[in-house]
C-alpha cells in the first residue's frame, strides 16, 4: 500500500525530505502539502506497526514542525484548521512518548523543535498542548508534573532558542499552577534549574523564576524549601541580582543558600551529590541531558570559594566518580557532545588543586570575583579575581586519588573524550599546578608524571603534553631519572631529544653536583649513540639526537662553567682519598674520555666513533671541547693541540669547505668556526701546559692553512677565525704581538713551500698574493700600524742576516704570544717539520733556503706597504693622536733607517763583488718597496709629525734625491686636502720658505763630458721641479683665486717671495734652454729635456701665483713676459722643424706657456698692451706650431686668444694686430710661405675682439680694421690659403657690420668698392684686378647671405658692376672657338667643347658673383620681388639675358670652381657641371641656382616667359651638357615656384616630349620628373599632350 511504501521505503524518505525541506522551492505547494499529509496519515495509521519507531518519531516530528511553520494567523479562519491541529497533536501524542522512553536526548530535541516553531498560532494550538501532555502524563494529585526535569534539560540544550525556552517554561508554569510536585521531582530540578539561571537572556531567567515560584512540595522539606525560597523570594536582593546577571550571581546564590542553612556541610554535600546524580545514572553511566547542568553548577561552585564548596569535598563526592565514568567510556559506543566535554573540563579543573580563597559572602554581601559565562556555545566559563594576592592557594597535601586520576588520564590516550588532553590543559599544564603542586610532590610522583608526559609527547606526538613537560620545574636529578630508562632505540632517541630540549629550557637545574651527573649522563648517552657498534636504525635520526645532546651539553658547560671548574678543582684535592667512576666530570680519565669522544665525533677517530655528518654538529663538538679546555685547562690543554693536529691530518676538504669524499675528514667551514672558539682558550691556558702560540702556528697553520710540502690549496678562509680569535686576547699588546707573529709565520711557511717546489706556477703566485693580502685583512684598523712596525723589524733583522751583519740566533726575545726572528726564519728554512735543525747564518743556507729567506724578507716589506696603503689605515693615522701618532712616527723613522741600511748594504755587497743574481734582484727591490712604504706613511702621518718629517728630509742633503722628491710630492698631495680656514693651514704656510729655498737652488754650469756634474745638475732640476709642483699645489689649496677674504689676502703674502724666486728661476731656465735648443750637442739632450720640463713646471707655478697675487706681479711682469715669449718662439720653431709626439716635453712646455699667457690675460689685461706686438710677433702666439698638436693644445691656444680679445680693449689691441697682420701678408710675396696661417689666427683674434666689443668702441678702430681687411683681401697666394684668408676676413667683416648702422654699412661697402677698382682695368694690372674682384664679390656674397634684404641697397650701388661682370663672363665663355674647315666646326658645335679662354683668372669672379646675386634674389623674393622688378623690369631683363646665355657657355675644363665635392667626385665632374648645373656648388654659386632664384623673385607670368624661353632653348641645344643643364634648371624652377608656373607648361610640353626620348638617360629621367611634377600640380594626366 501507499502507507507501507511511505513508512518503510528509503525512496519515500528521500521524497518526504525533499518535500518538507526548507531548501525545496521547486515542488509545487499543493503537491508538497499532499505529500506531507499523506506521510502524516501513514505514520498515524501504522505507528504501532513500525519496526523502527524512534526513526519514525524523528520523521513525524519534523513533518509536524514543517506543517506548523506553514500556519499563519489567517490559517485559523480555515474550516479545516482545528481538525488539522487535532490531527497533528494526536501524532505528537503518539510519537513523543516513544522518544521519552527510548531516547531522552531525542525527546528533548523534539520538545525544543515544537516549542521553537516560527508560527505563534501553531505554538499556542499545537506545541504547548503537546508539551503539557507530555509534562502531565502519569500525573497525580501529589505530582502534577512528573517529567518537569526533562523539560528543564531540554531548555539547557545548546541549540535551544530563547523563544523555545520561554514557551516550555510558560507551559510548565501553567501546568504547575495550583498543583503540587513530588519532592523527588523538586530535588531533581534543582541542579538543571539553577544551571538555567545562568542563561544570558533575562527573559529566560525571569520565566524560570516565575515557574520556580509555582513549585509546591508535596511533602515538607526544610532544605529543599530553603533552596527554592532563596531564589524566588521577591523581596530578596538575590532575585534581583539573578534577573540582572545570572552568570555573575549564581555563585553568590549558591553561597548564600549554603551559608544560610543550619548545617552548611549537609547542604554542600547535597549540592555536590545532586550534580553527580544529574550527570550519572544509578549505574554510574553518563546521562547526556544532565551534563550541561552539572558542568554549570560545578563551575559556579568553584567560583563560590573554598569556604562554601571545599575542593576536596567536590572531588570526593562528585568529581572522582564522574572522572572514573569518563575513563570507562567506550569509544565505539559513545558519541561525544559539547555538554559532556564541558563537564569533563570542569572535573579536570578540580585536579588543578587550586583553592579559591577570595572574600566570601557574608549575609547578603557581594563577592569581588568576576565571572564570565557560560556561553551559549557550551564553552566553559571564565573567572577573574581582583582580590588580594593570597586569594588563591593550593590544596595541601595533594590527594593521592587526584594524582592517581591524573596518571590514569595521561595513560588513557585512547579515551573518546581525549581525557589526557583535558587533564593537561586544565590541570597539569597550568602554572598554578606546575608551580604550586608539582614541586611539592615526592620524587616518585614527579617521575611518574614526567614519564607519563614524556610518553605522550614522544610516543603519541602530543604537543600539549610536551609543552607541559617543558614547563615543569624539574631539576637535573629529575632529568637524570628520565634518562635512566632510555636506550639507543629510535623511541628512546626521540625521548632523549625532548629531554635535552627540557634541559635547555631550564634556567636553574639545581645543585651543581646533579648538573655534573646530568652532564655525565648525557655524555654516556652520546657515547652510546656514537659508538660504531650501534650502526643499526636511522643514521639521520641518530645524528639529530647527537646534535641535540651536543647543543645541550654545550649550553650546560657554558652556563655553569665556573661552578664545574670549581667542582673539578675540589675533586682534584679529594682524588687521592677516594676513587671516582669514569663518568664523573672532575675525573681526569673522564675528561680525557669525553675529549677523545668529541674528537672522534668531528672525524678524529673513525674506527670507534661514528663522525657526525653535519657541519653544525661538528662545530658544537669542537666548541664543547673548548669548554672542557676552559674548565680544566691543565687536563685538556695538553691534549687539545694533538687533537687538533689529528683533525688537521685527516683534513681533506677543499677551499669551499665541502665534505671529503670518504666522509672522514673535517669540513673546512666547521674547522674555521672551531678555531674561533678554541684559540682564545688555548692562548689563555697554553702556558700552563708549557706551550706557546708559536707551537700552534708551527703545527696547525703549517698543516691546515698552508698545506705541508705544498700539497693542497691555500685555505685563506681559515685566516679570518684565527685572527678573530687573537683579537680577543686580554690586552691590545698581546693581540698585536700574536697577529704579527701569525702574519710573519704564515708568510714564512708560504716562502718555504713556494721555494721548495720544482716549479712555481702562476696559480701558486696568485695564491701567494692572495694570502699576503688576507693575513691582516681581518685585523682591526687600530692595530695594523703597530703590526706593520713589528713586521718591519722582522724584515730588518732578516736583511741584517742576509748581508752577513747578524745570525739567525741573534734575536731571542720571544714570549708566549710573540715569535722571535729565529722562530719565524725556521719556518721559512724547514717549514713545519718540527725538530729539524736550521743553519746559523745566511751563508750556511742552501740555495733553496736562501731563496726562501729572500722571499720572506721582501714579502714582509710588501705586506707593510699594502697595510699602510689601505684607506682605513689612512683615515686612522690622519686622525691619530698621542701614542698612535708616536707609533706612526716610529714606523716612519724605522722605514727611513731601513731604507738607508738597504742602500748601504747594497752598495757594500756590490763593491765586494759578492752579489749573485738573486741577491742583486733582492737588493734592487728592497729600496723600492721601502720607498713605497714611506710614500704611504708620509701621507698618513698627522700634520705636525708629517711636516716635521718633511722638514728634516729636505734639510738633510745626504738624503736620496728620489726620496726627497717623493717627500715633496707627498707634501703637495697632502696640502690639497687642507682647507684655508683650518688650523692646519698655518702650519703648511710655514713650509713655503723651505720650498722656496729648494726652488732657488743655483744650477751649476756643467760641461757635457763631466758626468758627475751632469748628474748633480739633473738631481737639482728634479728637486726644483718637485718644489715648483708643491708650490703650485700650495697656492691652489691655501690661497684659491676664486675666494676673496682676509684669510686669502694674508695667505697671499707668504707667496710673494715665492713669486720672485720662481720668476728668477723661470728667466734663467728660459735663457739656458733657448741657448741649448740652438745647439746640437747630443750628450746634453738629457739636460735639455730636464730643463724643458723645469720650464714647464715653473710656467705652471707662475700661472698659479699670478692668479693669486695679481697686481703684486707688476714689478716682475717684464721678467715674466719676455722670457715667456722667447721660450714660446723657441719651442714653436723647434716643433715646426721636428716631428714630435703629443706627450713630448715640448708639447707640455707649449701648454704650460699658454696657461701662463691665459692667466696674464685674465688677471692683468690692462698691463699687457706694451707686450702685444711681442705676443703676436713671428713664431709667437700666431704660430702654426700651436695648431698642429693635439686638441688640448689647440683649445689652450684658443683660450689665450679669447682672453686677449675679451679682456684687452679693442682700441689697444687692434693696432698691434693690424701691424702684425701687415707684417705677415703685405710684405710676403712667397707663395710657399706659411705666414698666411698666422695671419688667419690674427684675424680670429680680431674677430673675437670685435664680437666682444661694444658698438661705441668701434668707430675709432674702423679704419684700422678696414686696413686689416684690405691686407687680407689683397693677399696673393695659392687657392687654399687665399680661400681661408677670405673666409676669416669675411668673418671679421660680418662681426663688424653687425654692430654698424645701415649708413655706416653703405659707407664701408663703398670704400671696399673703391678699393676694388673698376671692372675693366688695364692689362698691366689685370691679375691684381681679378684678385680684388674675386675678394670683393666673395665679401659681397657673405654680406648678402647674412644681411639678406638689408644688403639690397648696397647691391643696387654695384648693379652696373654686376652686369659688367656678367658681360665679361658671357664674352669669354659663350664665344665659339674658331676652327679650320666646316666639318671640324660642325663636330665641335655638337660636342661638349671647351671655350677659348686664355686666362682663367678673368672668369674667376663669376662664381662669387653668382652666389651674391642668388642670395640677393632669394632675399628679394622673400620680400616680394620689388627689387628684382625695379626700373620697370629692366634690372630683371639685364640679369636674365646674361644668365640665359651662360646656360650655353663653354667652360674650360681647368677652370677652378669651388665646390663641396670630394676629391674623387671632383675628378669626374666637369667645370661646366659645377659652374652651370650646380653639382656640388649649391653653397658656392652657380648659374642654374641663380636662374631659379630669379624666377622666384620675378613672381609673374609676364616675366617668366622670357626666362622659360631661355631655359627651353637650352633644353633643345645640341650639346648634351647644355640640355642637361636646361632640364635640370626647369625641374628646379617647377619645384620652387610650384603651381603658378604651370601656366607655362604647355610651352614646355613639346620640348619635354623630345627630351623623354633623349639618348642620355639622366636627361630623360629629369624630363620624366618634370612631367610627373606637372601632373601632380595640375591634377591630370599629360600623356595625351605629350603624343
Amino acid at each position: 500500500s501507499v502507507e507501507e511504501f511511505i513508512t518503510s521505503s528509503h525512496i519515500a524518505e528521500y521524497v518526504l525530505e525533499q518535500c518538507y525541506s526548507k531548501k525545496s522551492f521547486d515542488a509545487p505547494a499543493l503537491l508538497q502539502n499532499r505529500f506531507v499529509w499523506l506521510a502524516l496519515h501513514a505514520h498515524s495509521e501504522l505507528h504501532e506497526k513500525l519496526s523502527s519507531r524512534v526513526d519514525a518519531a524523528y520523521r513525524v516530528i519534523d513533518l509536524i514542525v514543517f506543517q506548523m511553520n506553514s500556519y499563519t494567523k489567517e490559517s485559523t479562519k480555515s474550516e479545516s484548521f482545528e481538525m488539522e491541529a487535532r490531527f497533528l497533536l494526536q501524532n505528537c501524542d503518539n510519537y513523543l512518548p516513544v522518544l521519552k522512553s527510548d531516547d531522552l536526548d531525542g525527546f528533548g530535541n523534539a520538545i525544543m523543535k515544537l516549542a521553537s516553531s516560527s508560527s505563534p498560532v501553531s505554538v499556542e494550538s499545537i506545541s504547548k498542548p503537546a508539551i503539557a501532555s507530555q509534562l502531565t502524563s502519569n500525573a497525580s494529585k501529589m505530582n502534577v508534573a512528573p517529567d518537569l526535569v526533562r523539560l528543564v534539560h531540554a531548555c539547557l540544550r545548546s541549540e535551544a532558542s530563547k523563544e523555545g525556552i520561554v514557551h516550555i517554561l510558560n507551559t510548565a508554569k501553567a501546568a504547575l499552577e495550583g498543583g503540587k510536585v513530588s519532592n523527588e521531582v523538586a530535588i531533581e530540578c534543582i541542579v538543571p534549574a539553577f544551571a538555567l539561571l545562568s542563561h544570558h537572556v533575562r527573559e529566560v531567567r525571569e520565566s524560570l523564576l516565575e515557574m520556580l515560584e509555582r513549585i509546591n512540595l508535596a511533602k515538607k522539606d526544610e532544605k529543599v524549601s530553603l533552596i527554592y525560597d532563596k531564589v524566588t523570594d521577591k523581596s530578596s536582593p538575590l532575585r534581583s541580582s539573578l534577573l540582572m546577571d545570572g552568570v555573575g550571581t549564581l555563585p553568590q546564590a549558591l553561597s548564600q543558600i549554603v551559608l544560610s542553612f543550619a548545617q552548611p556541610a549537609d547542604l554542600q554535600s547535597f549540592f555536590i551529590k545532586q550534580c553527580k546524580l544529574c550527570a550519572l545514572s544509578e549505574d554510574n553511566e553518563i546521562i547526556d541531558g544532565g551534563c550541561q547542568a552539572a558542568a554549570v553548577i560545578l563551575s559556579a561552585m568553584e567560583r563560590s570559594g573554598e569556604r562554601v564548596f571545599p575542593l576536596a569535598k567536590r572531588w570526593e563526592l562528585g568529581g572522582r566518580d564522574l572522572f572514573q565514568s569518563f575513563l570507562r567510556l567506550n569509544a565505539d559506543e559513545f558519541v561525544v557532545n559539547p555538554s559532556i566535554c564541558r563537564l569533563r573540563d570542569c572535573v579536570a579543573t578540580i585536579l588543578k588543586g587550586v583553592l579559591v580563597n577570595t572574600m566570601q559572602v557574608e549575609g547578603d554581601g557581594m563577592s569581588i570575583q568576576i565571572s564570565v559565562g557560560p556561553s551559549s556555545s557550551g564553552r566553559r566559563s571564565r573567572s577573574y579575581s581582583i582580590g588580594a594576592s593570597d586569594s588563591f592557594s593550593v590544596l595541601e597535601p595533594y590527594p593521592a586519588s587526584m594524582l592517581q586520576a591524573i596518571l590514569e588520564a595521561l595513560g588513557s590516550n585512547s579515551s573518546p573524550l581525549m581525557l589526557s588532553d583535558s587533564v593537561v590543559q586544565q590541570a597539569v599544564g597550568r602554572q598554578s599546578w606546575i608551580n604550586g603542586v608539582f614541586p611539592k610532590l615526592d620524587s616518585k610522583s614527579k617521575h611518574a608524571v614526567a614519564s607519563a608526559l614524556l610518553d605522550l609527547r614522544t610516543q603519541h606526538e602530543n604537543e600539549i603534553a610536551g609543552a607541559a613537560l617543558l614547563s615543569l620545574p624539574m631539576t637535573a636529578a629529575d632529568l637524570v631519572h628520565l634518562l635512566d630508562n632510555l636506550d639507543v632505540s629510535e623511541d628512546s632517541q626521540a625521548a632523549v631529544v625532548f629531554i635535552t630540549d627540557c634541559v635547555r629550557e631550564k634556567s636553574d637545574l639545581g645543585k651543581i653536583s646533579d648538573i655534573s651527573k646530568l652532564s655525565s649522563k648525557l655524555f654516556d648517552q652520546l657515547l652510546a649513540l656514537s659508538s660504531t657498534d650501534n650502526n643499526e636504525g636511522d643514521s639521520g635520526g641518530r645524528d639529530y639526537t647527537r646534535v641535540s645532546i651536543l647543543q645541550t651539553l654545550l649550553g650546560i658547560h657554558q652556563q655553569y662553567k665556573s661552578q664545574i671548574s670549581d667542582l673539578s678543582a675540589d675533586d682534584g684535592k679529594k682524588r687521592r682519598k677516594r676513587s671516582r667512576s669514569h663518568s664523573d666530570v672532575g675525573s681526569t680519565k673522564s675528561l680525557a674520555t669525553q675529549a677523545n669522544m668529541l674528537v672522534g665525533i668531528v672525524g678524529g677517530n673513525p674506527s670507534t666513533i661514528n663522525p657526525l655528518h653535519s657541519g653544525r654538529g661538528r662545530s658544537l663538538a669542537l666548541s664543547l671541547l673548548t669548554c672542557l679546555c676552559e674548565e680544566s685547562p691543565s687536563t685538556v690543554s695538553s691534549s687539545l693541540l694533538p687533537a687538533l693536529m689529528s683533525i688537521a691530518g685527516k683534513h681533506s676538504s677543499n677551499d669551499k669547505g665541502e665534505q671529503s669524499r670518504d666522509g672522514v675528514g673535517v669540513d673546512s667551514r666547521v674547522l674555521s668556526d672551531a678555531l674561533a672558539a678554541i684559540i682564545p682558550a688555548y692562548c689563555a691556558h697554553a702556558k700552563s701546559a708549557d706551550l706557546s702560540l708559536f707551537s700552534l702556528i708551527e703545527s696547525f697553520v703549517g698543516k691546515v692553512i698552508v698545506p705541508e710540502n705544498g700539497n693542497g690549496k691555500l685555505r685563506t678562509h681559515l685566516i679570518d677565525p684565527f685572527v678573530n680569535a687573537l683579537k680577543l686576547l686580554p690586552t691590545k699588546e698581546d693581540s698585536i704581538d700574536a697577529i704579527a707573529s701569525l702574519a710573519a709565520s704564515v708568510l714564512a711557511l708560504q716562502a718555504f713551500d713556494l721555494n721548495n717546489e720544482a716549479q712555481t706556477t702562476g696559480e701558486d703566485e696568485a695564491n701567494s698574493a692572495k694570502l699576503n693580502c688576507h693575513v691582516l685583512a681581518t685585523s682591526p684598523s687600530g692595530i695594523k700600524v703597530p703590526i706593520s712596525l713589528l713586521l718591519l723589524k722582522y724584515a730588518e733583522q732578516l736583511m741584517a742576516v742576509i748581508c752577513g751583519a747578524s745570525s739567525f740566533s741573534a734575536d731571542e726575545s720571544s714570549s708566549n704570544l710573540k715569535a722571535c726572528m729565529s722562530e719565524v726564519a725556521s719556518l721559512a728554512l724547514r717549514g713545519s717539520n718540527i725538530g729539524d735543525d736550521i743553519p746559523s747564518s745566511y751563508s750556511d743556507c742552501s740555495v733553496s733556503q736562501q731563496r726562501s729567506i729572500l722571499y720572506l724578507a721582501i714579502c714582509l716589506l710588501e705586506m707593510v706597504r699594502d697595510v699602510t696603503g689601505t684607506n682605513a689605515v689612512k683615515r686612522l693615522l690622519r686622525k691619530s693622536q698621542g701614542d698612535d701618532a708616536d707609533v706612526s712616527l716610529r714606523l716612519w723613522q724605522e722605514l727611513l733607517q731601513a731604507h738607508m741600511h738597504a742602500l748601504r748594504a747594497h752598495a757594500k755587497l756590490a763593491g765586494e763583488g759578492e752579489l749573485r743574481r738573486k741577491e742583486q734582484k733582492f737588493w734592487t727591490a728592497v729600496p723600492v718597496a721601502i720607498s713605497e712604504c714611506l710614500e704611504n706613511i708620509q701621507g698618513l702621518l698627522p700634520v705636525p709629525h708629517f711636516l716635521a718629517s718633511v722638514s728634516s728630509t729636505l734639510a738633510d742633503e745626504s738624503t736620496d734625491t728620489y726620496m726627497r722628491k717623493k717627500t715633496v710630492r707627498l707634501l703637495a698631495d697632502r696640502v690639497a686636502e687642507v682647507s684655508l680656514d683650518s688650523a692646519e693651514a698655518s702650519l703648511f704656510l710655514e713650509m713655503v720658505p723651505e720650498l722656496v729655498a729648494q726652488v732657488g737652488t743655483a744650477q751649476p754650469s756643467v760641461a757635457s763630458d763631466d758626468e758627475e756634474a751632469v748628474a748633480a745638475l739633473k738631481r737639482n732640476i728634479i728637486m726644483q721641479q718637485g718644489a715648483l709642483v708643491a708650490l703650485e699645489s700650495f697656492v691652489r689649496s691655501l690661497c684659491p683665486a676664486s675666494e676673496k677674504s682676509k684669510l686669502t689676502s694674508k695667505a697671499a703674502d707668504a707667496f710673494v717671495p715665492a713669486l720672485e724666486s720662481v720668476t728668477k728661476l723661470f728667466s734663467g731656465t728660459a735663457t739656458s734652454w733657448s741657448k741649448e735648443s740652438d745647439e746640437d750637442d747630443i750628450e746634453m739632450l738629457g739636460i735639455k729635456d730636464a730643463e724643458c720640463q723645469l720650464l714647464s713646471s715653473s710656467s705652471l707655478c707662475l700661472a698659479s701665483l699670478v692668479a693669486v697675487l695679481k697686481a703684486r706681479c707688476l714689478p716682475l711682469l717684464p721678467s715674466i713676459v719676455k722670457p715667456l715669449i722667447s721660450s714660446l718662439k723657441s719651442v714653436n720653431l723647434l716643433v715646426e722643424n721636428t716631428e714630435f709626439q703629443a706627450e713630448s716635453s715640448e708639447a707640455m712646455l707649449q701648454l704650460a706657456i699658454l696657461r701662463l699667457l691665459e692667466t696674464l690675460a685674465e688677471n692683468l689685461p690692462q698691463f699687457l698692451p706694451p707686450y702685444l706686438p711681442l705676443i703676436f710677433s713671428n713664431n709667437a702666439l700666431p704660430s702654426r706650431a700651436l695648431r698642429r698638436g693635439d686638441r688640448s693644445l689647440k683649445e689652450a691656444t684658443e683660450r689665450v686668444e679669447s682672453a686677449l680679445a675679451s679682456k684687452t680693449p679693442i682700441r689697444q689691441l687692434t693696432p698691434a694686430l693690424s701691424k702684425a697682420l701687415s707684417n705677415k701678408l703685405v710684405n710676403s710675396d712667397d707663395d710657399d710661405s706659411n705666414d698666411w696661417e698666422e695671419a688667419c689666427s690674427i684675424l680670429g683674434v680680431i674677430n673675437a675682439s670685435v664680437g666682444t666689443s661694444e658698438r661705441s668702441e668701434l668707430p675709432p678702430v674702423i679704419g684700422k680694421i678696414f686696413n686689416v681687411l684690405v691686407a687680407a683681401y689683397s693677399y696673393e697666394g695659392g687657392d687654399e690659403c687665399k680661400s681661408r684668408l677670405l673666409s676669416d676676413a669675411n668673418n671679421v667683416l660680418l662681426s663688424l657690420v653687425m654692430k654698424l648702422s645701415e649708413s655706416q654699412l653703405r659707407q664701408l661697402y663703398a670704400r671696399l668698392r673703391e678699393w676694388r677698382g673698376d671692372i675693366k682695368e688695364d692689362d698691366d694690372n689685370s691679375e691684381q684686378s681679378c684678385s680684388r674682384r674675386v675678394a670683393f664679390w666673395t665679401l659681397s656674397a657673405a654680406l648678402s647671405k647674412s644681411l639678406r634684404s638689408i644688403f639690397l641697397p648696397c647691391l643696387t650701388s654695384v648693379l652696373t658692376d654686376v652686369i659688367d661682370e656678367l658681360e665679361i663672363a658671357v664674352s669669354l665663355l659663350c664665344q665659339r672657338p674658331k676652327h679650320d674647315g666646316s666639318k671640324r666646326r660642325r663636330v665641335d658645335e655638337d660636342s661638349d667643347s671647351d671655350s677659348s679662354v686664355n686666362d682663367n683668372s678673368e672668369v674667376s669672379p663669376l662664381q662669387p658673383l653668382l652666389l651674391c646675386l642668388e642670395s640677393a634674389l632669394k632675399a628679394d623674393a622673400h620680400e616680394g620681388g620689388d627689387w628684382t622688378r625695379g626700373d620697370d623690369n629692366q634690372r630683371y631683363n639685364m640679369i636674365l639675358s646674361h644668365l640665359g646665355k651662360l646656360l650655353m657657355a663653354h667652360v674650360p675644363k681647368d677652370l677652378p670652381v669651388s665646390s663641396d665635392l670630394s676629391q674623387k667626385e671632383d675628378a669626374v665632374t666637369s667645370s661646366y657641371q659645377k659652374l652651370v648645373e650646380g653639382h656640388g656648388t649649391l653653397e658656392h654659386g652657380n648659374v642654374a641656382g641663380c636662374l631659379t632664384a630669379l624666377a622666384t623673385a620675378a613672381g609673374n607670368e609676364q616675366l617668366w616667359k622670357p626666362l622659360n624661353f631661355a631655359v627651353l632653348e637650352a633644353c633643345s641645344h645640341k650639346r648634351s651638357e647644355v640640355r642637361r643643364a636646361g632640364i635640370s634648371c626647369l625641374l628646379s624652377i617647377i619645384e620652387t615656384v610650384g603651381e603658378e608656373y604651370m601656366v607655362l607648361l604647355p610651352e614646355c610640353l613639346p620640348v619635354l616630349s623630345e627630351l623623354l626620348e633623349d639618348g642620355d638617360e639622366e636627361i630623360a629621367g629629369m624630363a620624366k620628373e618634370c612631367v610627373r611634377q606637372g601632373e601632380e600640380l595640375l591634377g591630370e594626366s599629360l600623356e595625351d599632350s605629350l603624343r
